[in-house]
């Protein structure tokens, strides 16, 4: 794919070097360096790089004019002042205050390539948490006020429009929580969901919800436990998501309802100590009770997972991280702990700790402070544990075994290889 260019032909080095103006310039007719190798600001940034028949890499060398694309330079004219530039059709395209070359062939090839569906919803919160949420008449159960977007808008400006549809309140779009793709397979089209925060509403505000818009019967303001289960499964998906990133500050990227997170195989260290000054960024726990069972917390999908999360930066070590982080996802209260080992990043990042310990007492269900909802609590035995966990039954199981071990031989916990399970009730259990 990258080869020299022939003769008389320009890299894309040199071809980005004859820039005037700050604009980076177009390669003079005849260069085989492209249309597109200008990255210009107005097309998105993976279009700078594909062509029909061909891909363009500014940073790593030659490459070849997308056939059927003409050359832009060429109608443009030879001389122009800096700031000035004008497309073939003679308009003149402007994009943060400076004008960018953009073809007439450009624009006709970016409207006839396959498109997605794209739709756009706000997070709104009252004073006390609570989630405003909508009843639309046309399909079952609840969702986010939001709706599809209309031919040239942004999904921000999506956001916005439909809550003011929705709920006739003109309200600043806050920053991005999520990003969700739903597969062809499901709809026909690929559809991407972007999901944005919003302010939170005051009581006025409040008092006076009410559908502004015929398609809605009714306006609710719930809390997480009572809006997500009304929420149908894939809506479910998408808000449990958004209210992760809400939480976490992150902007998560979510592809049929699960977080995207790049294939990555991390080491497993069995029984050995965590490096010093290595950065801890997880840490989770093999809990058990007095009979050999591990405590696994379900999310509102029927996902399971270790209790555990992300290092805080008032927690002192692992140890206080996941007795902060299972005191918030179970309302759990440890006894005796031990470590069992540690997962490290082969790129070399932070590390992600594994301790076994026995539980004293499960309290009442109660919200997670980070997500707004309860978590269920399950006891399984460990090797049903590794079958339930994500990342695979393989993966999973020398942990599970591990921990096993090392909970018997400093804990006492005793050697359960049954298929058993108990569903914690949500009063919770004291053990003895």
């Amino acid at each position: 794919m990258y080869g020299p260019p022939a003769s008389g032909e320009d890299t894309v080095a040199e071809a980005l070097s004859r820039a005037d103006g700050g604009v980076r310039a177009l390669p003079a007719t005849g260069s085989r360096a492209g249309v597109l190798v200008g990255r210009l600001r107005g097309v998105p940034s993976w279009f700078a790089g594909r062509g029909r028949g061909g891909w363009c890499d500014v940073d790593r060398g030659p490459c070849t004019r997308p056939r059927g694309v003409g050359d832009v330079s060429a109608r443009m004219g030879a001389s122009r002042a800096p700031g000035t530039t004008t497309d073939v059709t003679g308009e003149r395209m402007s994009v943060d205050g400076i004008d960018e070359p953009v073809s007439r062939e450009l624009i006709d090839y970016c409207a006839g390539l396959p498109g997605v569906v794209v739709g756009a919803s706000m997070v709104l919160r009252d004073r006390r948490g609570r989630l405003v949420v909508v009843d639309p008449g046309y399909k079952p159960g609840l969702d986010l006020p939001g709706g599809m977007a209309e031919a040239g808008e942004s999904p921000h400006e999506t956001a916005g429009r439909e809550v003011r549809e929705e709920l006739g309140l003109d309200l600043a779009v806050g920053r991005l929580l999520a990003v969700c793709t739903t597969s062809a397979a499901t709809f026909g089209r690929v559809v991407l969901d972007f999901v944005f925060a919003g302010p939170t509403l005051t009581d006025e505000q409040v008092a006076v919800l009410a559908p502004a818009d015929a398609e809605l019967d009714a306006v609710y303001v719930l809390t997480p436990d009572e809006a997500l289960p009304r929420f149908p499964g894939r809506t479910r998906r998408r808000v449990s998501v958004a209210l992760e990133a809400e939480a976490s500050g992150a902007c998560l990227y979510v592809v049929d309802g699960r977080e995207y997170r790049p294939p990555k195989e991390r080491v497993w260290h069995e029984d050995e100590p965590i490096p010093a000054g290595t950065r801890v960024g997880r840490a989770a726990g093999w809990l058990f009770d007095p009979d050999g069972r591990v405590l696994l917390v379900g999310d509102p999908d029927g996902g399971y997972a270790l209790p555990g999360g992300g290092a805080e930066p008032e927690d002192e070590d692992a140890l206080a991280t996941l007795a902060r982080e299972v005191a918030e996802e179970a309302n759990a209260v440890l006894g005796k702990i031990t470590h069992v080992g540690y997962l490290s990043d082969p790129d070399g990042g932070d590390v992600r700790s594994r301790s076994a310990a026995l539980i004293a007492a499960l309290g009442p269900l109660a919200p997670d402070p980070a997500t707004g909802w309860s978590w269920s609590r399950v006891l399984v035995t460990p090797r049903r544990a590794a079958a339930l966990l994500g990342g695979g039954y393989d993966t999973r199981l020398p942990q599970a075994l591990a921990a096993q071990r090392i909970a018997h031989e400093r804990l006492g916990v005793p050697i359960l290889d049954d298929d058993s399970r108990v569903d914690v009730p949500p009063e919770g259990v004291t053990f003895a």
